[in-house]
């Protein structure tokens, strides 16, 4: 009768001494188990015989052909810690050689540990000896009559071998497995008692499990999953459950604070281990991150504070826009007649020279004899917000004006204006369209400029899913509940209205930037219906949100005097900068209204400009100059403006043209 071997062929002692040499640990305690040499080097133990590695050859009828030289590397470093766990299973053959029937993978695991020198060349390797018929049926018995060990169980032997003492690295090394793969199979130890269980049952998959061990909350764990149904359950959605009290190191309230300054204020750091292309530190305490910003803010507000405003807050993501429907801004003074004497010298330099840099500076000592200024009165009616930009740098939004003190403001500046209005006669070669009130600007060319900002304001909106989804919101609310009826600027049916028709004398940039953004939309998303359906289905937020701002944006639609204070408010909140999408030109607008807009408009950006003289010139020696006036200048006509489009400051702006 044959007796077999224990299974393990490396020396017990191997596990207790580290100064084992990797030879000891493959080899063992020969003489203890009682193995004999059969000659040449060769020993045995009933069916059991040690065969020197450098007569072991690999078997072309192993039946193993595909994944053969995998994880050589791996199972070396096992082999090397651990020993060799398992016989090879060999077959003679002719000169004194053995084949390797089963166990390929293992000779060339110690075929490197040779060439390495962690072994001897010739070392004794326990090897069974089959017939030669019977190989090709060991083989296949060996790679076929096998179970892959769950996870759970890897998971649960990596946390004992962790408890006792032993480090990710050290327990890597030992198993032939990186240290991050033995870090993350311990994070996954930490994950609920109930969810392992669940998951040893499959109740719920690896990835699953992943997502949940973002927080080591075993309670917030629980009712991300079980809180959630079936289809809710994706890797993604745990993770963004688990994380909505988290703040990536990325955010704006992360780099503004720093992470540096929370950790030393006990704040706790936690990470995604299962992230793959992913560092992304987060900040576990929102509440402590936002004390500390608050705090680093106040300098700033202390020193707007000193400005003399009614009221200074600090808002860590920004003004509120629905309190503050109204909003001064800086004006400009009249020029003293030795400034007005001084503006004349400058304009004779500036009509002189031709280098660029003589002409800003000569501009910027133009533009200095007269600097903007708050309104004193105004400013004791208005207040500031402090907050914090995309960029995680101080924002400071002046002039904003509160609900309650709207009234007042009007009143101070009806009586402004009746004080400093001036008369002038609009007698001109004038466009012969009929001017839209307060504005001064045929009703067509108004309809035009509109056209433009909805545009715009569409491709701004298509690249922020945020702000698309609270457009969503306030049209589905305004037309269920709100007594006003549905919004007129944001239709929610998204029939897209062909406004660029309406622009006849410059192309928009605006089509093209939304046309990039959906076309890339089009390639991405499935044609057939029920496809399209399980895409939407099984998409994270983060996707929806993208897709849905790009869907949105065509219900923009903007007209002329149509809600004009929410439409500023949409365009601030949009950062819609329209000198990005417009420019002003002869061709485009000057050419088409008439000469006092044109001088109005010159007077804004050159403020020291003599405004009679150019009263008196023809239209076309306005226009003449119109190319310099506004070369490098930010100008934007009313219609274009944001924050400052409502019907009094556009009656403020062109009150003559609207007499």
């Amino acid at each position: 009768m044959l007796h077999r071997t224990p299974p393990c062929f490396f020396g017990q002692g191997a596990l207790r001494s580290s100064a084992l040499t990797a030879q000891d640990r493959v080899q063992g305690n020969l003489a203890r188990r009682g193995f004999s040499r059969l000659g040449d080097g060769e020993m045995h133990m009933t069916n059991i015989v040690m065969i020197p590695l450098s007569k072991l050859v690999e078997d072309k009828d192993n039946v193993r052909k595909v994944g053969r030289k995998d994880g050589i590397g791996e199972l070396a470093a096992s082999i090397r810690a651990q020993g060799l766990l398992q016989s090879l299973v060999v077959k003679e053959t002719a000169g004194g050689k053995y084949a390797v029937s089963a166990g390929g993978r293992r000779l060339r695991a110690l075929r490197l540990l040779a060439k390495n020198g962690d072994i001897d060349k010739a070392m004794p390797i326990p090897c069974t000896i089959v017939p030669a018929d019977k190989a090709a049926e060991a083989s296949l018995a060996e790679n076929v009559v096998r179970s892959i060990m769950h996870p759970a169980d890897e998971i649960e032997a990596f946390a004992r071998l962790c408890d006792a003492g032993e480090g990710p690295e050290a327990i890597g090394g030992r198993f032939g497995v990186g240290g991050v793969h033995v870090a993350r199979r311990l994070k996954l130890a930490r994950v609920s008692p109930k969810l392992l269980a669940a998951f040893r049952n499959d109740e719920l998959d690896l990835d699953q499990l992943s997502a949940l061990a973002f927080s080591d909350d075993h309670a917030a764990q629980e009712a991300a999953f079980y809180g959630a149904p079936d289809w809710a359950r994706t890797p993604d959605r745990l993770k963004a459950q688990l994380a909505q009290a988290h703040v990536p190191e990325t955010d704006k309230l992360a780099r503004f604070v720093g992470v540096e300054p929370y950790v030393a204020a006990g704040g706790a750091l936690a990470s995604d281990l299962f992230a793959e292309d992913d560092e992304t530190r987060w900040l576990s305490n929102r509440d402590l991150l936002v004390r500390l910003a608050e705090a680093k803010l106040s300098p700033a507000a202390d020193e707007v504070r000193a400005e003399g405003w009614s009221w200074v807050e600090i808002a860590i993501d920004g003004p509120a826009w629905s309190k503050f429907p109204e909003r001064i801004r800086e004006q400009r003074r009249a020029l003293s007649d030795t400034e007005q004497a001084e503006q004349e010298r400058l304009y004779q330099a500036l009509d002189a020279t031709e280098d660029e840099t003589e002409i800003e500076r000569i501009e910027a000592a133009i533009d200095a004899l007269a600097p903007a200024a708050w309104d004193e009165d105004e400013v004791k009616l208005a207040g500031a917000v402090i907050s914090l930009s995309h960029a995680g740098e101080i924002r400071i939004d002046r002039g904003l004006v509160r609900i309650e003190d709207v009234k007042a403001l009007k009143a101070l500046r009806r009586q402004a204006t009746k004080q400093h209005c001036e008369t002038i006669s609009d007698g001109d070669d004038a466009a012969t369209a009929t001017p839209t009130a307060g504005t001064g600007l045929p009703a067509k060319l108004v309809d035009e400029l509109m056209a433009h900002k909805t545009l715009a304001l569409r491709a701004q909106l298509a690249s922020q899913p945020d702000l698309a989804l609270r457009c969503v919101v306030l049209a589905l609310t305004a037309n269920a509940i709100s007594a006003s009826g549905p919004l007129s600027v944001i239709r929610l049916r998204v029939e897209e209205t062909d406004v660029a028709r309406l622009i006849q004398r410059c192309d928009s940039p605006a089509p093209a930037a939304y046309a990039v953004l959906l076309d890339a939309w089009r390639e991405r998303l499935p044609d057939n219906t029920e496809a399209l359906w399980r895409f939407i289905q099984d998409a994270d937020t983060s996707t929806l949100l993208n897709l849905l701002a790009v869907l949105v944006a065509p219900a923009i639609e903007l007209k002329a005097g149509r809600a004009e204070a929410l439409t500023d408010q949409l365009c601030a909140a949009a950062g819609l900068d329209m000198n990005k999408w417009w420019t002003a030109t002869v061709d485009g607008f000057f050419g088409h209204v008439r000469k006092d807009v044109v001088i109005t408009a010159i007077a804004e950006v050159m403020p020291s400009i003599d405004r009679a003289k150019l009263e008196k010139s023809a239209k076309k020696d306005v226009l003449a100059r119109v190319k310099r006036a506004f070369k490098g200048k930010a100008w934007l006509p009313v219609p274009l403006r944001v924050g400052v489009c409502t019907a009094r400051d556009a009656a403020e702006h062109t009150a003559v043209a609207a007499e």
